[in-house]
């Protein structure tokens, strides 16, 4: 990983291209495509925590960084990284790459590396986007991380990015609601059984979504 780009474990002020970018970036989306934000006051202002949300279109990572004006360190494919540009600029805002439907162990130490050094995480725990728009199963690497890290987990529901029109500055299609921070110890679930942690997990998620996006945890 490039130092030079910037590594994810490092604090928020010295990662340079996001701290250049961001307030640009921000500016431009608030105008294109304006979102409501509801429960932010859930969010920590400093530390480390788990933030996991429900995942439907490539406008969830950078709306949620907007709406809650973080820079969130983010897994993102490895594929990404592999393009030159893009993979420097995902690399200097925070962002790391993992291998999807591997079980990556790499990133997921580099997940708790992310909690270690008190940086916010990003997970999506169902490993990828939803193509319905519903949630779908989530998997067990983020029951491994929670559980190994102990952090304090931040769930979101995002709605709308599907619908919403890049220009219709006029409309808040973009919904982001956060819930209740809570710890892995506080669900009701069996610590041996990652998958049933995971669902746990989910499950706060969906509470924070539309019914008819519920989807598996209706």
């Amino acid at each position: 990983m490039s130092v030079f780009a910037g590594s994810p474990v490092l604090p928020e002020e010295r990662l340079w291209l996001w701290r250049l970018g961001f307030p640009i970036a921000r500016a431009l989306a608030t105008f294109l495509a304006p979102w409501r934000l509801e429960g932010a006051e859930h969010i920590p202002r400093t530390g480390a925590f788990i933030l996991v949300a429900n995942h439907v279109n490539w406008k969830d990572p950078p709306w949620i960084e907007f709406a809650l004006g973080r820079a969130i360190r983010y897994m993102g494919k490895r594929e990404l990284f592999e393009v030159p540009l893009i993979g420097f600029a995902l690399r200097g805002i925070g962002a790391f790459p993992v291998r999807r439907g591997e079980g990556d162990r790499g990133a997921l130490q580099l997940a708790l590396a992310v909690l270690t050094a008190g940086q916010p995480l990003g997970f999506f725990p169902e490993g990828h986007r939803s193509e319905s728009g519903q949630l779908i199963r989530a998997r067990p690497g983020v029951a491994y991380v929670a559980q190994r890290s102990d952090a304090p987990l931040v769930p979101l529901g995002v709605s709308g990015t599907r619908r919403a029109r890049l220009g219709a500055f006029w409309r808040r299609d973009i919904v982001i609601r956060v819930g209740p921070q809570f710890r892995v110890t506080d669900l009701d679930a069996k610590a041996d059984d990652p998958q049933t942690v995971a669902d746990a997990i989910m499950r706060r998620v969906a509470a924070l979504v539309p019914p008819e996006q519920q989807g598996v945890y209706r």
